[in-house]
């Protein structure tokens, strides 16, 4: 939703409309008053009696409607004028026009706003430069606050400096303000190129990095376009609550970007981050990704507005990426879920080709998982556990909701007592698709020692406290060794291992976080196969902490494990 300005004065907002995939205007009294004997559109004329009880705060109710625009349909924003066509109030359909004359009674519309006072706004003219002109005090504020900001950062750490170049309109006032403070300091210029990034975008980090002087600073990480589609290919659709995408697509480059660059050595990124942008980004300006060790983020620019960003970019002349005059108001890639749907729709106009390369990948996925039409054409895609409020505005048949499981993941698993006396305790289990024990094997040198019988066709992986056997079928078996301190967290730590062992072997995306978190330097990835040195590998389970896999395709999975040991009945075999 967006709030419209006239002249100084609010005068309504508008907001996309899912059903109708349009934009809808709601009045407020100052816009309605404009509107006295000049609509033409959306109006429902009243009689006098009617009027009067509108006035008061009534509803329209059919047998006091005189006439109104045939193009009405139920749930339009619309006014309500007198015979004379003054605005009454604002009102919101409860019937189509088409099928007024059907009805003797009921309802016609909801009264959302009566008008009791004409609006005269102050006509002035203003330009752009005005407004800069009148608000130079507070931009040269601004600047000199951020500034100041970026010396002290500087001073603070003494680690080298990068500042985050995503192509957007922020991270070009976040450069622009460190070029700004540190002239003549020697500080890099990242930027990622994540293989799903607008075209006009890497065009636009180009050729903006010569028009501001940068370009000798410049350094782009490249990621394959095929290495989002591969994982969309397995995952499905990237959600607003289950964007796996990112941490391979940005934060991983970003990683091995700054491990070349500074040797492991930890850096400075100036980001351009808002906490105005998201709930997300309403924390301190200075903090760290878990992801990214090595990148220490802080952002001067957190506590403004979009607003002030364009201002600053018409008063410093910065060159912007015109892909904002085509009315995108986000800069990233173009499949992020985290895009309203009214942006979707300017893809659609605008780059059609990848708008149809998009919406086929969704409907393969929709169809494989026999999902509703709803799926694309409601933005449901965005969405792994789609918010209820979505579904009430829509009337969603909850029926048609599915909850969409990985393709791979752990069917089911139980507790077991066994009469043997050196392993008292097992959990037994299965997965859902048969195991390529070729593919695993060496991911589970992370939790033991690993023998492989190809002419039976298991592994089993021994330590010290548990031993494994994993069958090609899916089927397990852990066996826990007589010990004093079996817990049932350390259970649950045995289970978690194991199974996110398996299903990140089966998954790997090749991301790579996994080989930057390694502080041993012990795993490879080949062709998305993970190899892990025995020799070297200290089984701390570090790498499954960062891995998407675990973080976000199937982080359900932890709490799953948890609440069924909780209900189970271990407490007599623990010691």
């Amino acid at each position: 939703m967006e709030e419209i300005i006239f002249y100084g004065n609010s005068i309504g907002t508008r907001r996309y409309d899912l059903r109708s995939s349009k934009w809808q205007i709601k009045l407020n009294v100052n816009g309605l008053s404009l509107l006295n004997k000049k609509i033409s559109k959306r109006w429902v004329k009243v009689d006098e009696i009617a009027k009067e009880k509108i006035s008061q705060g009534a509803s329209v109710l059919i047998p006091g409607v005189l006439d109104a625009d045939p193009d009405i349909i139920n749930g339009d924003y619309i006014a309500i004028v007198d015979e004379q066509f003054n605005i009454v109030a604002g009102g919101i359909a409860r019937i189509d026009e088409a099928k007024r004359q059907e009805h003797t009674k009921g309802v016609y519309a909801k009264n959302y706003r009566a008008v009791d006072k004409e609006y005269r706004p102050r006509i002035f003219k203003r330009t752009w430069k005005d407004v800069i002109e009148l608000n130079r005090r507070e931009l040269e504020k601004l600047e000199s606050t951020a500034i100041e900001f970026i010396n002290k950062i500087k001073d603070d750490f003494g680690l080298p400096l990068m500042v985050s170049y995503s192509g957007g309109k922020d991270s070009l006032v976040t450069y622009s303000l460190v070029s700004k403070a540190l002239p003549d300091t020697d500080f890099k210029v990242l930027f990622i190129d994540t293989g799903i990034e607008f075209p006009e975008t890497v065009k636009y980090v180009e050729e903006s990095s010569r028009m501001l002087g940068f370009q000798d600073k410049l350094i782009i990480e490249r990621v394959s376009t095929e290495v989002f589609w591969n994982a969309f290919d397995k995952f499905g659709p990237p959600g607003r609550d289950f964007r796996y995408c990112c941490k391979f697509a940005k934060l991983a480059p970003i990683k091995r970007a700054i491990d070349r660059i500074y040797k492991g050595e930890q850096c400075i990124s100036f980001v351009g981050q808002r906490r105005y942008e998201s709930f997300q980004r309403t924390g301190s300006d200075v903090w760290q990704n878990s992801y990214i060790s090595n990148q220490i983020n802080v952002s001067p620019i957190q506590n403004w507005t979009s607003l002030l960003i364009w201002m600053y970019i018409m008063w410093k002349d910065l060159p912007y990426n015109p892909l904002y005059d085509t009315g995108y108001e986000r800069i990233g890639c173009w499949v992020c879920p985290s895009s309203d749907m009214a942006q979707l729709n300017i893809l659609k106009e605008n780059h059609t080709e990848l708008y149809e390369k998009l919406h086929a990948a969704v409907d393969k996925w929709k169809d494989e998982k026999s999902l509703s039409d709803d799926y694309w054409r409601y933005g449901l895609w965005r969405f792994k556990n789609i918010p209820k409020k979505i579904i009430s505005a829509l009337s969603l048949d909850h029926s048609n909701i599915k909850s969409i499981s990985p393709n791979n993941e752990l069917r089911a698993f139980q507790i077991e007592s066994s009469d043997c006396v050196t392993m008292p305790l097992s959990i037994i289990g299965n997965f859902s698709n048969k195991i390529d024990l070729q593919r695993v094997s060496s991911a589970l040198i992370m939790i033991g020692r690993v023998q492989v019988n190809r002419k039976l066709d298991f592994v089993r992986v021994f330590n010290k406290k548990y031993s494994v056997i994993l069958y090609s079928d899916g089927t397990f078996k852990i066996n826990f060794r007589k010990q004093k301190n079996l817990t049932d967290m350390s259970v649950r730590k045995v289970i978690e291992n194991f199974t996110y062992t398996i299903l990140r072997a089966l998954e790997c995306i090749n991301c790579e976080l996994c080989i930057g978190k390694c502080e041993v330097g012990a795993i490879t990835i080949q062709d998305s196969i993970i190899y892990v040195d025995e020799a070297n590998c200290t089984k701390c389970n570090q790498c499954s902490e960062i891995c998407p896999i675990v973080t976000i395709v199937h982080r359900d999975l932890k709490d799953r494990i948890k609440n069924t040991i909780k209900n189970s009945e271990l407490k007599p075999f623990l010691m």
